[in-house]
């Protein structure tokens, strides 16, 4: 009965230690392909970022005269 039981507990640890390292290489990675997203969203942003800049005077004109309209429209019909 304790060479089953031994075999047994064996196998359970084998089975354990088996599962415990292939979620630790899933999560690791989970964590590459995620750190590679970022990059690339990173890389979006300073793109559009970069596109923006120029227009910023613009961008802030625009909102300040749609700000006005909505004031407007609030006042007439608000």
């Amino acid at each position: 009965m304790s060479k089953e039981l031994e075999k047994a507990l064996e196998g359970w640890v084998a089975s354990r230690k088996e599962g415990h390292e292939t979620f630790i290489r899933l999560f690791e990675q989970w964590g590459s392909d995620f750190t590679k997203q970022l990059q690339e969203i990173e890389k979006l942003n300073n793109g559009f970022l970069q596109k923006v800049q120029g227009n910023l005077g613009y961008i802030e004109r625009w909102f300040t005269k749609k700000e006005r309209e909505f004031a407007e429209l609030f006042r007439r019909f608000g």
